[in-house]
């Protein structure tokens, strides 16, 4: 697509994210179920006492095991049963996928169409966890919560610079999303997202892939980069359905790193479209 030669304004992502952490601060539940799971003494049991802790999250855990997201056989009824099915790193990335939920609904602006905004994020959410089981990487659930949180920088910047993202949303044929980012602001706004996950102290492998996002060069050295980079441009696509198609934005050499074909990237779409307003009801009702 045709790039563009436009003035750029100064803006700072780690100071964006800096003071975004500032006003939304990482749950203490997301951090001690995490200390926990690197803790070999900790038991699956006492991670569960401390979610009963919290009426929210344990009735969201169960309502998120029982979802199309997941299909386990047999109906979870109790939170030891969930995480005992679901595993510790799966109650993790269910428990950053409610922070997300929490940290859209803060960060939410009137400059942002936020059922697009949600409808982006959810679909390369499933996208990713669509490509990753299907092309054999562990903890393919995990690349979910990496499509979810991908491109919470741009609700940063529009509390922030709010005049910087209705530039960068005026969508068109002639130039991808991330490529006018970058020519506005320098960077693009999962750069943003990567930098408030390395404030809040999350994992590597939660923010390296997303701060390399966009690098096709990475993609195909990298199959977990290459999940989320083909999942992000899918769901740019799906949720901008009048100026793309997946197939236009995600290079089809990409795909092939993944060891994949063009129809799984097809079957990853599909999973989305026929899933997205399940999860998107299930975790935040109003969005809907």
């Amino acid at each position: 697509m045709e790039r563009r030669n436009v003035p750029m304004l100064t803006i700072n992502p780690k100071d964006v994210a800096k003071i975004a952490s500032q006003s939304f601060v990482l749950p203490d539940i997301c951090i001690r179920i995490r200390a926990m799971l690197d803790n070999d003494n900790s038991s699956l049991e006492e991670i569960g006492e401390l979610i009963a802790l919290d009426p929210s999250l344990s009735s969201k855990l169960l309502k998120l095991a029982n979802s199309s997201l997941f299909r386990f056989e047999s109906q979870v009824d109790t939170l030891t049963k969930a995480i005992s099915v679901i595993g510790g790193e799966a109650l993790y990335n269910l428990v950053m996928a409610e922070t997300a939920s929490s940290a859209f609904e803060h960060f939410s602006s009137d400059v942002i169409d936020l059922k697009r905004f949600w409808l982006q994020s959810v679909y390369a959410g499933l996208v990713a966890k669509h490509l990753a089981k299907i092309a054999r990487i562990r903890g393919s659930e995990r690349f979910f919560v990496l499509g979810l949180l991908h491109n919470i920088g741009e609700l940063l910047v529009a509390v922030q610079a709010p005049e910087l993202v209705i530039k960068c949303n005026q969508y068109d044929a002639k130039i991808c999303p991330w490529h006018k980012q970058q020519e506005l602001m320098g960077f693009d706004f999962a750069k943003c997202s990567a930098e408030l996950m390395q404030v809040w102290r999350l994992p590597s492998q939660l923010y390296l892939p997303i701060e390399h996002i966009h690098d096709e060069m990475k993609a195909l050295k990298d199959k977990e980069i290459a999940v989320i980079f083909c999942a992000a441009r899918a769901g740019i696509a799906l949720a901008n359905q009048h100026l793309y198609t997946p197939h236009q934005l995600v290079p089809p050499t990409v795909i092939s790193a993944l060891n994949l074909e063009n129809y799984d990237l097809n079957a990853a779409v599909k999973y989305a479209l026929m899933e997205a307003d399940n999860i998107i009801t299930l975790m935040q009702p109003k969005a809907k």
